[in-house]
């Protein structure tokens, strides 16, 4: 955490939002300008973190900002979860319906649909356990797709 002479956290100072996702244990924090969400920092706790704008033209087209299958360095819970997908985008007027998939050979795929966080009024993320091939993203009838 980077201070100045008043104790002031320099990192943290627009800050809109904050939220630590339990699986993963990733920190989710919303930042503004002149009372605006401008962007959105994604941070793993021991890698770079990653970095979104969040401007209302660029929000606009991309419901789905990112998704990453996360591998856990010790397995934990009842089930000994390994593997976690992450996904996150951008929130619109109408309601975002996330859904995690696993593909198989001779089989159809294994839809799995996701609850969300809310950020800020702005940002949805939502995690499930287990490694999933492809992050599906409906919002007002058009589909955002990410594979993994």
């Amino acid at each position: 955490m980077t201070r100045d002479l008043t104790n002031c956290d320099l990192m943290n100072r627009d800050l809109l939002g904050q939220v630590t996702l339990p699986l993963t244990g990733w920190t989710a924090r919303v930042h503004q300008h002149d009372g605006r969400p401008s962007r959105l920092v994604v941070d793993p706790g021991g890698g770079s973190p990653l970095t979104y704008s969040l401007l209302p033209p660029a929000g606009r087209g991309q419901p789905l900002l990112g998704a990453h299958l996360v591998r856990l360095a010790r397995p934990f819970g009842p089930s000994a979860i390994g593997a976690v997908t992450l996904a996150y985008g951008v929130i619109y007027d109408d309601p975002v319906e996330p859904a995690f998939l696993r593909h198989r050979p001779w089989r159809p795929a294994r839809v799995h649909k996701v609850r969300t966080t809310t950020l800020a009024d702005c940002v949805w993320l939502a995690e499930q356990a287990g490694s999933f091939d492809e992050v599906r993203v409906t919002v007002s009838g058009s589909t955002a797709v990410r594979i993994l």
